[in-house]
């Protein structure tokens, strides 16, 4: 087991290596796969869930119904026998007189009227109608009962009679709960008159069945709903829950897919970009290696017949190559602490802006008049001395300068200012060049971007010299800003917050430069 574990991890791409895109996205694809199954799966359980909760609702309710029905018919009878065994046992006890029947009607207040009429006196019948005070009902219904002196004839109101066996219409059929529980109803039993459908029904809300009631109230009947929230309502319902968890998680994975596509295409522009970095870092290493071995190797076979002027050039030549390459090397190394995220330490010293300027073009001016440029300075005089980092200042102003020259036109002129606000100290580079379109500004500081021009692929450089230039003025607490417009030119202008005094003797300070990204 150890070993097939060992074979897979040999088999992933190691560091530097570049993934294939299949490999990355196939898991992708099989899980989406997997999850689009299981997702149609969960919907269809759900379905079926919900028809058999729908089934068990529909069946409980008409259950429900029938059951609340026959309760209330037996309710009623047991009320009607139980009305005509008082009266017997008032007959059989006493001669019934006005009072009595009086007191029988009031006894049961679903009783409108009652008249009784002795069989031995059929002209001695007493009559009783309601008592006064209670409301009159016009839909009364008339019953009547034989004793054994006579007949009791009656009349009631039905609705003050479903009212008073309402106890055993409430009550839900077998439910099962534990002693300690509290019992909810499941169903909700009412009572409604003239139903125009008895059985199963349409209602907004639930499953709704209609029982009538037989007779002599069979113009009445039961109704027994179940809610939709029986089975789950809206968000609570199985299929929409299934149907959500499915989209978030088919979106999730959705995606997680474009992000991975988007980390593979900016992957692959950078290792483009990487190898577009080291093919021109090879031909501009080769170019002034190529010119020093030519110049030492006239100096060493050519010296005694070269002339003093001769002799001068090949030299300043030599040196002009090797500060190029120096600065070449210079930015190689800074781009590789930038891949692989080191922070570099800035030796903060006490410095003159205007002796830095000055010396470093006039360091590279046999390499910048090489190229066909002329660099004039504006130097502001009175700038005071700088707590900077001289090195990391002087190769962001060069970076500048190399830009400068790199996206140039025809008039290739450039400008160096030096001047200082109330607040800062600017160092300004200033050319003829292309240009940068204003979208393409808010992102040239970003690492490996570089400008669209039409002849963007044959200019050297991989997009890393701005983003050095912002790192070494942010590490001094400073900003940069842009000034361009296409065809006419750009002008960046380094903010270094002005120092207040420093002493020439004062030892150099430590700071790290923060990572741009």
């Amino acid at each position: 087991m150890f070993r097939n574990l060992l074979a897979k991890y040999n088999r992933f791409p190691r560091e530097g290596e570049r993934p294939d895109r299949v490999s990355i996205l196939l898991p992708f694809l099989i899980i989406a796969a997997g999850m689009g199954v299981l997702a149609w799966r969960s919907y269809q359980l759900s379905v079926r869930i919900q028809r058999g909760a729908s089934t068990l609702a529909i069946q409980y309710a008409s259950y429900a119904g029938e059951i609340s029905a026959r309760r209330a018919d037996a309710a009623i009878h047991t009320e009607f026998g139980r009305a005509s065994d008082e009266w017997q046992q008032v007959e059989r006890s006493t001669t019934p007189d006005f009072d009595m029947l009086r007191q029988w009607i009031n006894h049961y207040g679903w009783v409108v009227s009652a008249i009784y009429i002795p069989d031995a006196d059929p002209g001695g019948a007493i009559y009783v109608s309601e008592v006064e005070g209670k409301d009159h009902r016009p839909h009364a219904l008339t019953r009547e009962f034989y004793t054994a002196s006579g007949t009791v004839r009656y009349t009631y109101d039905p609705k003050r009679l479903l009212a008073r066996v309402e106890g055993a219409i409430r009550q839900q059929p077998l439910i099962r709960t534990p002693a300690n529980a509290l019992q909810s109803p499941q169903a909700t039993i009412t009572v409604i008159s003239t139903p125009r459908k008895t059985g199963l029904v349409s209602a907004k809300e639930g499953f709704a069945f209609v029982a009538p009631l037989d007779a002599p109230l069979s113009a009445y009947a039961i109704r027994a709903v179940v809610p939709m929230s029986y089975i789950g309502a809206g968000l609570e319902n199985q299929r929409v829950i299934s149907l959500v968890l499915a989209f978030v998680a088919l979106a999730l994975m959705g995606l997680g897919g474009v992000l991975t596509m988007r980390g593979l295409n900016r992957e692959a522009e950078t290792m483009n970009l990487r190898g577009a970095l080291i093919a021109n870092v090879s031909h501009e290493l080769r170019t002034p290696l190529s010119m020093i071995r030519l110049g030492a190797e006239t100096l060493r076979r050519g010296s005694a017949k070269l002339t003093h002027d001769e002799r001068v050039q090949i030299e300043e030549q030599i040196l002009r190559e090797v500060l190029h390459l120096s600065h070449l090397v210079e930015n190689v190394l800074d781009v590789a602490r930038m891949q692989h995220r080191h922070a570099k330490a800035l030796a903060l010293t006490p410095v003159y802006p205007r002796d830095l300027v000055v010396s470093l073009v006039s360091t590279y001016d046999s390499w910048i008049r090489s190229k066909g440029f002329v660099v004039t300075l504006q130097i502001d005089d009175t700038v005071g001395e700088q707590l900077w980092d001289r090195e990391a200042v002087s190769r962001a102003v060069l970076n500048l300068i190399d830009n400068a020259i790199k996206y140039s036109s025809e008039e290739k002129s450039i400008m160096v200012v030096l001047r200082q606000t109330a607040e800062n100290v600017v160092i300004e580079v200033n050319d003829h060049g292309l240009g940068i379109e204003a979208k393409d500004v808010a992102r040239i500081f970003d690492p490996y971007y570089r400008a669209e021009f039409s002849d963007t692929q044959t200019r050297r450089g991989a997009g890393l010299g701005l983003t050095l230039v912002q790192q070494i003025v942010t590490a001094h607490g400073g900003r940069v800003e842009v000034d361009s417009q296409l065809g006419i030119g750009s002008t960046f202008r380094l903010l270094f917050p002005r120092g207040k005094g420093v002493e020439a003797s004062a030892a150099p300070t430590l700071v790290r430069i923060p990572e741009a990204f």
